[in-house]
Order: C-alpha cells, then structure tokens, then sequence
C-alpha cells in the first residue's frame, strides 16, 4: 500500500532525537513492504540549528513543509495555537500537490497533526487514522472550537491508541468501540536487548561496586527526577544514572551519570544498571518503560492507569509517584534482595516479548485494512 504518514514529531537532521519512537514504527511500515511518504513540518525557527549527520537510515521519503508557530495560548475565544495549525495545512496541501502524491490512506501521528491532515486533504476522499500517545485528550481538545474538533474527528476511520485512558477518552467523544485500536508502544528487540552488565559499566567508566538506578526521560517535574534523586540518597551504596535533560537537573554525590545521551547508546546504559525507576505523573505509553523491560530490568514507577497498562507485578513495582517514601522502600526491597531482582529480570525479558515493533506494526496495518475493507 501507499501510506502518506503527517507528523510534526519526527527526528531530523537538525533536531535528531525528536520523535525517534516514530521514526522506528515508520520504519518498520516500509520494511514490511509499503511505500511511505511522509510530511513533517518543521518550525521555521529550527533553521538555524546545526545539522547532524544522520538521525538513522531513512527508508521513507520525507517531506519538510516551513510552519511558522505562535506557541499554545488562549486569548479569548481564541488560541495561537490555531497560526500554526493553518500554516501547517498549508503546508500538507502544497506539498502534496507538488509532488503529486498518491495515497492510500493517511496514517497522522497524535491528534493535532491528524487534525491537520482531515482539514488539508479530505478533498482526496481517503481514509484517515490517527495513533493516539498524547498523555491527555481532554486538554488538547481545548485548543479548538468545539464544533471544529467533533467535525474533524469524526472523518477519522479510526484510532490507534497506547492506552486504555486514551481509548476510553475516545468513546467519551463519541468515537465506536470497534474503531478503537488499543496497543501500546513497542521497541526493536534488536537494539534493545540486555547486554553484560561489567562490560556496560567498564565501557562507560560507571562504578564497579555500586547498584546502580537508571532514568531515562526529560528532566521536568512531571516525570520526576529529583524524587529519584531524593529516593536513592538516603540508601547504602546506591548510585543513580540519569539519561536525558531539562530543567529539574539532578545534582548531588548519588548521581554516577548524568547526560543526554543518543539513542544508540541507552541499551547499553540501561544494561549497566541494576533497576529503572521512572515517577511519572501522566503517559500516554512510555516507551523508556518499554526499553528498560527489553534491557531486562526490574521496574519501580507509578500507579496510574496508562503505565499499569505495560508493567506487570511480576517484574514490577507500582508506587504514588508523588510518594517518595514509597519510592525509597521499592527500591531498596528490590536492590537489597539479589534473588527477587534477578527473578523479575527474567520476567522483564519474556514480557518484552509483547512488545517488538515489527509485531506492533503489523497489527495496526491490519487493524487499518480492516477498517478500510469495512
């Protein structure tokens, strides 16, 4: 088939690290046979940023329409998210008609580009899916007048959503059950496997005698580094390592490894550690989660519903996110108990199993040719 992807959430040369759990399921669509182009659009104030050589191998043809952004404000009756939205439908329709594209559906990644995508090209008449990762849609549907938002989701053939929460939202909408199709992120089990331990840690100059604590993620109150960081101080010779970056930076003598580190190299961070912790406060579906279990893992994070959705007890932890005394005493009952921590790594491992990449792309196409037959 011939799928023309729109997502703004997509890496590229000057911004490499952007949408990479996008960029890998995109990929797998064109491994398994199909013609994928893709539109996404670039804030033209991303032009000045310095290229990389490469963000992966490109299988895909992609387009990069200019949009220009007014940020997410609500003035009135009205929201400036609504600039960038019309220069980005300007940009699908132009770059379609350009290169005269040919499709058989359109494939947006998370709500508003799907948004976009209904009001650029429902002229074609062909079918539209959205997937489905925001970690709420009831704020997003702020951003847009009411009548606006049900008359452009209801052109919508259907949904892929990576939770639960998402997907009951979405019948709160009106959307049917049966044009729903719940799956949670997924990983390349090729990439993400669980290397040694000693040569992990020798290779990044990690300490040898320490039980090690892995986050991966954004530093941002929501996601909950400093908890982390509060959680393991007070815990004997346990040292943490942070992967990632922003404003709520971890600093202190329990931090071995701090920084905003490539892709590539997070199986082989996380396979030095001896457990990820992650408090989030709201997911859509966490693909460092995702990672860490295929790293096997044992996981301590949050109660909520859209991570209950991918842990399991039997390689898992669930606390209050908020509660950093329940945090510290997960922790140190795994880290303290050699037996139970290489049991649920066992565990991880075999979970992961239900979430390949290959298998979860496979499953939403046929979940669309379904849905197109029908």
């Amino acid at each position: 088939m011939k799928i023309l992807v729109v997502s703004n959430n997509y890496p590229s040369l000057k911004n490499p690290s952007r949408g990479v759990f996008v960029y890998n399921l995109i990929q797998q669509f064109c491994k398994l046979g199909h013609e994928v182009s893709i539109i996404s659009s670039e804030n033209i104030l991303t032009s000045k940023r310095k290229k990389v050589e490469t963000y992966g191998i490109e299988n895909c043809t992609v387009y990069r329409p200019k949009v220009v952004s007014a940020s997410n404000m609500q003035i009135g009756s009205f929201n400036t998210y609504k600039v960038a939205e019309l220069s980005q439908i300007k940009g699908i329709k132009r770059i379609v008609k350009k290169h005269n594209l040919k499709f058989d559906f359109v494939y947006a990644h998370f709500m508003m580009n799907g948004i976009s995508a209904v009001n650029a090209l429902k002229s074609y008449n062909k079918p539209f899916f959205i997937a489905i990762g925001e970690s709420d849609l009831i704020r997003l549907t702020k951003m847009y007048p009411k009548d606006y938002f049900n008359q452009s989701i209801k052109q919508i053939r259907g949904f892929v959503a990576v939770s639960n929460k998402l997907k009951n939202q979405l019948i709160g909408f009106g959307i049917p059950e049966n044009s729903i199709f719940m799956k949670p992120n997924a990983v390349d089990l090729t990439r993400f496997y669980q290397r040694n331990k000693a040569a992990m840690r020798k290779k990044y100059k990690l300490p040898m005698d320490l039980k090690l604590v892995a986050f991966v993620g954004r530093f941002l109150p929501h996601k909950g580094p400093l908890r982390v960081l509060e959680a393991v101080q007070n815990l004997n010779n346990v040292g943490a390592l942070f992967m990632g970056n922003g404003p709520q930076e971890p600093v202190g003598s329990s931090v071995v490894f701090k920084e905003s580190v490539p892709s590539s190299k997070i199986p082989e961070i996380l396979s030095a550690a001896d457990i990820f912790v992650l408090p989030t406060q709201r997911e859509g579906s966490c693909n460092a989660i995702a990672e860490a279990i295929a790293c096997g893992l044992p996981v301590v994070s949050s109660k909520i519903p859209e991570v209950m959705d991918q842990c399991h007890p039997s390689f898992s932890i669930l606390v209050d996110p908020m509660d950093v005394t329940a945090l510290e005493s997960a922790i140190g009952s795994i880290l303290s108990d050699e037996e139970r921590r290489t049991e649920m790594s066992r565990n991880a491992l075999e979970y992961s199993k239900n979430f390949e990449i290959g298998e979860r792309a496979s499953s939403i196409l046929n979940f669309v040719e379904g849905m197109m037959e029908e």
